[in-house]
């Protein structure tokens, strides 16, 4: 064969570019595995191909489950965010991290500690080059940084989600421009934040040859706004909205999933890569994303709740030629499992000590293994979990799918076999009596579990409001219409979420209630919530009047509420009263926006009441 110098050039660069991809191959072959963790936002249950999706597009994911293992009971340790991560990265529960909520967006709030050992960190002191890339949602001062907790780049936003375009969080007043690039803010203005994460973690992994990596990959999507780019708009434009442009988001994930795939192989880096995939909890059904577009499949809940569409979700772990492939684990696992099972499967030799998290890296080696996990515990506001076995127990369940009502003065305490049942659909409490109470004990031997958190038999009050008629007469918030719950005799739990209360966001409420006959009336008072953390607060006025016709009302009496800083929870403001009337018009005044001292300033403020009894 005849070279001539063209072709003599082109063979020796060939060759050249052989030699450095070997070259590559060798030094990853050599040394620990890479890791890298990929934490979706916001995902519901089912919604992958590989999870039975039949209306989603993610052929990259669904890729990685084929060539990997699919876990059909892997759980998050809370059903949002912050605390969801800060498990994650802790290998501990939520409130053992000191992140039982969602942090604040206050500049200089306090998030995840200095004091608390990250995954981060374990890595790095193993010698990994560590990174982070996307949302970080673990407090805003420097001592909750990414760079503060390990991680060597960082590259993102810190508070809980931002315009894709502007980078600007809207959701807290003011609004304030939110992207960070190793503590510094830097500026992209209009480019697209999925784009430019999906950049720098390919740049990452780039600038990673001599030494192995771990990133996490926090993909801020697909929680809202829905922002998926006009190619996977165009490619859903026959599926109805919200799910359309949640499926668009889907899909706009996985084709960056691709990309980053794609870098590996390139590198040579691929089969020296642990690949983990998973959802930090489930599918918002929150106004703002157009009260839903997710699925949680056969489970009741989603983002927010505890039943299992809140936070049992797609997983995924990947480690080509090196674990089971084609495989789905039925096993029990959870997202603080993570720290030292890869610890494990990495060789990392620092001590993890002090931590929730149990080593599975036997049962993903082979999947016919049995699972260390067989118990597990959650706690979210006033609801908590309790798994023993199959037996699952939630206290103060609520369910954000609303796939079914809840009665309250039956299934305060809900009891589910998943071996039978996956759709808790039936609560089994009255059923087995003796299974309630062995979980209650095992939930108070808990170290945050209390017998403070037991629900207590719903309290009733016996009035004359009860035998009368309620009506509206300014507009109810959309979620908020079962006025009947003012008069049913019955008194809320301290928890807004539990179908007795009845809520305004920066308006106010109005109700006539007719009593059928002209009575007596020595008194009525107005039950009411404060929940400073989830912008609760007392209204600011309520105020009687009173009518025979129900048209022309007169005689007001007026009770001014004092707005405290103090959590009182549940609260009741009363009217002492000598009258005769048959209708009685309420009135009740919200504060209308956030006060200053409070991290949501300005925004509109909740006021939620419940029982108006009438003596």
């Amino acid at each position: 064969m005849i070279l001539n110098k063209k072709n003599f050039i082109k063979s020796i660069s060939i060759i050249f570019c052989v030699l450095i991809s070997s070259s590559n191959c060798i030094a990853q072959s050599q040394k620990k595995p890479n890791v890298i963790i990929i934490y979706t936002d916001d995902q519901g249950a089912v919604d992958l191909g590989s999870y039975g999706s039949k209306d989603i597009y993610s052929p990259n994911i669904d890729k990685l489950a084929k060539s990997g293992t699919r876990f059909t009971q892997s759980y998050v340790a809370a059903p949002v965010c912050a605390p969801s991560r800060a498990a994650l990265l802790t290998g501990k529960y939520p409130q053992n991290a000191g992140v039982a909520g969602n942090t604040s967006a206050t500049p200089g709030s306090k998030g995840l500690a200095a004091s608390q050992y990250t995954m981060a960190e374990l890595f790095k002191d193993n010698g990994y080059t560590t990174g982070h890339i996307g949302k970080w949602h673990l407090g805003m001062d420097y001592e909750s940084s990414p760079n503060a907790q390990g991680f060597d780049y960082s590259f993102g936003h810190l508070r809980g989600c931002i315009d894709n375009y502007s980078h600007y969080f809207y959701w807290e007043g003011p609004n304030v421009h939110d992207l960070y690039e190793n503590g510094k803010e830097v500026f992209y203005d209009g480019v697209y934040f999925p784009d430019l994460a999906s950049e720098k973690a390919i740049n990452f992994v780039k600038n990673q040859k001599e030494q192995p990596f771990f990133m996490f990959y926090a993909i801020n999507m697909p929680h809202y706004p829905y922002q998926p780019t006009q190619k996977w708009r165009d490619y859903y434009k026959n599926t109805p909205k919200p799910r359309g442009d949640y499926a668009a988001f889907i899909s706009t994930i996985d084709e960056r999933i691709g990309f980053l795939i794609d870098t590996l192989e390139q590198l040579g880096m691929r089969e020296n890569t642990i690949i983990i995939y998973q959802s930090d909890n489930g599918y918002s059904t929150e106004t703002r994303a157009f009260n839903g577009g997710g699925n949680s499949g056969p489970y009741r809940g989603a983002k927010s709740s505890l039943f299992e569409g809140g936070i049992r979700l797609p997983t995924i772990i990947n480690w080509k030629n090196n674990l089971p492939e084609n495989t789905v684990n039925n096993q029990f696992l959870m997202n603080i499992d993570w720290m030292p099972t890869l610890a494990q499967l990495c060789n990392l030799t620092t001590s993890i000590d002090s931590i929730d998290g149990l080593d599975t890296s036997e049962m993903i080696q082979n999947s016919a293994a049995i699972s260390p996990r067989t118990s597990a515990f959650w706690k979210y506001g006033n609801q908590w979990v309790v798994r023993k076995g199959n037996w699952k127990l939630i206290g103060n369940p609520k369910d954000t799918s609303n796939k079914g009502k809840l009665d309250f003065d039956k299934d305060a305490l809900f009891l589910s076999n998943l071996s039978v049942d996956v759709s808790e659909m039936k609560n089994l409490a009255d059923t087995y009596p003796e299974i309630v109470e062995e979980l209650i004990a095992t939930y108070i031997s808990w170290e945050h579990g209390s017998k403070d958190d037991i629900p207590k038999k719903i309290q009733t009050v016996s009035h004359i409001g009860t035998t009368g008629e309620i009506l509206a007469k300014s507009e109810l918030h959309s979620n908020y219409k079962n006025i009947e719950v003012l008069l049913d005799g019955k008194l809320g739990y301290a928890d807004y979420s539990t179908g007795q209360w009845i809520g305004q966001e920066g308006k106010d409420l109005e109700f006539i209630i007719d009593l059928k006959t002209t009575k007596q009336l020595s008194e009525i008072s107005l039950s009411y919530l404060s929940s400073f953390g989830n912008w609760v607060f007392p209204p600011k006025k309520f105020e009687v009047s009173f009518s025979e016709n129900g048209k022309a009302f007169s005689n007001a009496n007026i009770k001014e509420i004092e707005l405290s800083k103090k959590e009182n929870n549940t609260n009741t403001a009363s009217l002492n009263l000598n009258i005769k009337s048959r209708y009685v018009k309420i009135y009740i005044k919200g504060i209308g926006a956030c006060p200053d001292w409070h991290t949501g300033a300005g925004n509109p403020a909740w006021f939620f009441i419940d029982e108006i009894i009438i003596k």
